[in-house]
């Protein structure tokens, strides 16, 4: 017989309820609301009462709604409960949803349903304070909403038991395609199954998964591992020891790690140059405990992104190549082997040219153009000259290479067997092509270590590649002798390089098989770099701002952990506390910082302020209305000058203005670099700035208040600069000092030159000294007050006559972010101090 009332009891225990409510037929909580009595004398209440009330959630949910049974039933996988409920044991039904409303850990252990995890998906839900299991069974279900039975259908159980005496690794890879990075993955993978237990998460599954499944104890596929994960099945998720996350697209996985404290190793084959948005490589570089490059020339590329972060390339970093290169050769007979089974598919005898290949796939990165242009050129030169790409990827319907590239194979006349180049897809021929040929042309504009180079030495091919174009380039591999590197890019240096090379020799005997040791290598190097890790760093730091997440009490463990770890290891996102930026400050030795100084927020009296005029940049004008009527010192103004971009909106400006008793002179302007230029051209040859020499400058970007929270910056930045309703901020008193150049809101965050770091060669001579590493404190945002001199001489550091870029512009690296960004070294220019205004009860996020 099923003892309902034990069940219940187990799982109250683990909730932390059975004291107070040791039976599930009762909810004392509720039960009291019903009866408008205390909840202590729910139970005495019920006992005597002859009213009929629902003792909980779910008696009263079901006498409206009796269809919920089968609903609820579908969610249980609890194997007692399933069997009570089979069996039609009174009451049954009536406890799995009790037991669910106990919520996490319960619901999850019980049922395929989670309230957070529903909660967490649906934010309709939680913004509208429905209960979460009641509307699911009600609604949810029929809508087609979410449970972790979808998470969990993306769970495969993996060929290799789970051994409790072995340690347990995850390894993270962003799909399970067969391309470069998934594949070093399965590699990894199949290497660490002989002495670990091996977990295989990816952002999507592919065609790799049963390989993946092959070497692992479990596979699972999501793409909210710190939401996800728990509701994982298997003791090996509750012994993860450390993890591999293999590819800057795994960064997905860094939150879950966090979280959950477990050392990572960030193996990385991609540039800088083409990982975006910037997050994913800074959200590594943060909490990375060791980032593993495979090769010099890819780690090179992130330089100014770990230097955004403060991050010790010499301590938390190193080179490991994915595979050896091993330079073998073929037999004669698989060589001549090889060229009659290609001479078969295309058409053309190839058993006496000069075979050259590429792989991969067709696209631009990989520069598969050039590959074609080469064999052009190679024509006119040498018709026994044979230029043999294998790979997939070309959509003549798709419009950004596909459909150009498939009318350039027309043109040049691909695949005709009369001609010398020829495309075949990728599949069983790989190995024929590269036994086959005499070299490989890795055309690519940008590839780390692409696997087809390592095949393609080691089966006796010459590679030729670009300077600047692979991680081949590095001298470890430049100068073994298979690598040949020649112009960027150039297409006939190329081929000059190809037909100097000599043909390819066989060998008696088959190539050696490669010795594959990268996990332990990777994971020697981890363990290194964490028992030298002397400096720790404990408890909650004075801003609590979140970097992977959320703003949530519930999320408060997971900031505090995040801000141990930066700390740890003395990299920045966030300030600690305001007195390390102001030592961060004082020991600067550069000439910005030494003009720089934080002080605190106070009220300025209104009496002593000085004359000032105000700059708005609306090109959007939703909040200018309430700007002008919430912030009295507006009022002060001697004049408000407001830059727009058409005379429509200028006229809706000054009817705006007009009805809070404020002349708002308007100018009408090019939206270029945002605000930046409406700002800057008023104190250029000609400008309206006229004599005034003291100024704010806010503007109506939207892109405060689009994304969320961005309202909160904006009262942030305005209620520093401004004050607030008839409050006068000190920050107007401070530009009135003598010597004062710049006065702006501190920011908490830590932010750095960014993409802008790319232009500061431009720079260089035009400034008194060198700037800084990282600006450590300037307007984020750019709204600030100023003096007309610091804005004339950034005029002046870039000219009249400067080729501003056009709208749109990139979120980050333009010439406007730059100067966001110098406008403390303006002020220094000018031999005046910057001041940055800590408001330390001003929300922030």
């Amino acid at each position: 017989m099923i003892d309902l009332g034990n069940i219940w009891r187990r799982h109250a225990a683990t909730a932390g309820v059975l004291q107070k409510r040791p039976d599930f037929r009762l909810d004392p909580v509720f039960y009291a609301q019903q009866a408008a009595i205390p909840v202590d004398q729910a139970q005495a209440h019920r006992a005597a009462s002859d009213l009929d009330l629902p003792g909980n959630f779910y008696t009263q949910l079901r006498r409206h709604a009796p269809q919920i049974d089968a609903v609820l039933t579908g969610l249980i996988c609890d194997t007692e409960l399933l069997e009570a409920i089979e069996a039609e044991v009174e009451g049954a039904l009536e406890l799995a949803f009790e037991l669910i409303k106990l919520g996490a850990p319960v619901d999850e252990r019980i049922s395929d349903f989670s309230i957070q995890g529903y909660l967490d998906h649906y934010q309709d839900i939680a913004q509208a304070g429905v209960d979460p299991l009641g509307h699911y069974l009600l609604n949810g279900a029929a809508e087609g909403r979410r449970t972790i039975s979808d998470v969990r259908r993306n769970q495969h159980a993996g060929k290799i038991p789970y051994a409790p005496d072995r340690p347990t690794c995850l390894i993270a890879v962003h799909e399970m395609s067969r391309t470069g990075a998934p594949i070093v993955g399965r590699d990894l993978a199949r290497e660490a199954a002989r002495t670990h237990n091996i977990i295989i998460a990816a952002s999507c599954d592919g065609e790799l998964l049963d390989d993946f499944r092959a070497t692992a104890c479990e596979v699972v596929v999501t793409s909210q591992p710190l939401q996800e994960f728990r509701f994982f099945r298997g003791e090996v998720f509750n012994r993860i020891d450390f993890a591999i996350i293999n590819s800057v697209e795994t960064f997905g996985f860094v939150p879950l790690l966090v979280a959950h404290d477990i050392p990572f190793a960030a193996y990385l084959h991609e540039y800088a140059d083409y990982t975006f948005p910037a997050y994913k490589s800074t959200f590594i570089a943060l909490f990375g405990d060791l980032l593993v490059f495979s090769s010099d020339h890819v780690r090179d590329s992130w330089a100014g992104r770990l230097a955004d972060v403060e991050f010790n390339t010499t301590r938390d970093s190193t080179i490991i190549p994915q595979r050896p290169v091993l330079q073998e050769a073929v037999t004669a007979e698989r060589m001549a082997e090889a060229r009659r089974k290609l001479s078969a598919i295309v058409g053309r005898d190839l058993t006496q040219v000069r075979l050259v290949c590429g792989a991969g796939l067709l696209q631009w990165r990989k520069g598969t153009d050039i590959f074609v242009m080469a064999s052009q050129i190679a024509r006119q030169r040498d018709p026994d000259c044979v230029f043999l790409w294998i790979g997939d990827g070309l959509n003549a319907e798709e419009l950004s290479f596909g459909a150009w590239m498939n009318y350039h194979l027309r043109q040049v006349g691909a695949n005709n067997p009369a001609g010398n180049l020829f495309f075949l897809p990728a599949g069983p021929a790989y190995l024929d092509v590269i036994a086959g040929s005499d070299a490989m042309f890795l055309s690519s504009r940008l590839d780390p270590l692409p696997n087809v180079v390592f095949d393609a030495v080691r089966l006796g091919c010459q590679v030729v590649l670009f300077e600047g174009g692979s991680g081949f380039g590095d001298a470890r591999y430049v100068d073994q002798g298979a690598f040949t590197a020649v112009d960027y890019a150039n297409p006939a240096a190329a081929v000059d390089a190809l037909l100097a090379l000599p043909r390819k020799t066989a060998t008696l005997e088959q190539p050696a098989l490669e010795q594959d040791n990268l996990f332990q290598t990777l994971v020697d190097a981890l363990h290194n770099r964490l028992a030298t890790q002397d400096y720790f760093v404990r408890g909650e730091s004075d801003f609590d701002l979140p970097v992977l997440f959320s703003t949530e009490d519930r999320h408060r463990p997971y900031r505090i952990l995040e801000r141990e770890k930066m700390l740890r290891y003395r990299r920045r996102m966030v300030w600690r506390d305001v007195d390390e930026a102001r030592k961060a400050l004082a020991v600067s030795d550069n000439w910005v910082h030494k003009t720089c100084r934080i002080t605190h927020y106070a009220t300025a009296e209104r009496d002593g302020l000085p004359s000032f005029s105000v700059h708005i940049h609306a090109h959007y004008t939703d909040e200018l209305a309430a700007d002008l009527a919430t912030r009295r010192v507006l009022q002060l103004a001697r004049r408000i000058v407001v830059t727009t971009d058409t005379t429509r909106k200028a006229a809706e400006i000054e009817s705006i203005a007009a009805a809070q008793g404020i002349r708002a002179e308007t100018v009408v302007m090019p939206n270029r670099g945002r605000d930046i230029l409406p700002f800057m051209n008023l104190f250029s040859s000609g400008g309206i700035a006229g004599e005034d020499e003291i100024w704010c400058h806010i503007h109506q970007k939207k892109s405060l208040t689009s994304a969320k929270g961005g309202d909160i910056w904006r009262r942030f930045l305005l209620r520093i600069l401004l004050g607030e309703g008839d409050e006068i901020s000190s920050a107007l008193s401070l530009i009135g000092q003598p010597g004062t150049g710049l006065v702006a809101p501190f920011e908490p965050h830590y932010v750095s030159w960014a993409r802008s770091r790319d232009l500061l060669p431009r720079l260089e001579g035009r400034l008194p000294g060198p700037l800084p590493e990282n600006p450590l404190v300037f307007p984020v945002g750019n709204m600030f007050w100023t003096r007309a001199s610091v804005v004339r001489a950034m005029n002046d550091l870039f000219g009249p006559d400067y080729l501003w870029p056009n709208e749109p512009i990139a979120n980050d690296g333009t010439e406007y972010h730059l100067i966001e960004r110098l406008w403390p070294a303006m002020a220094a220019q000018c031999e005046l101090e910057s001041v940055f205004v800590h408001k330390p009860d001003e929300r922030r996020v």
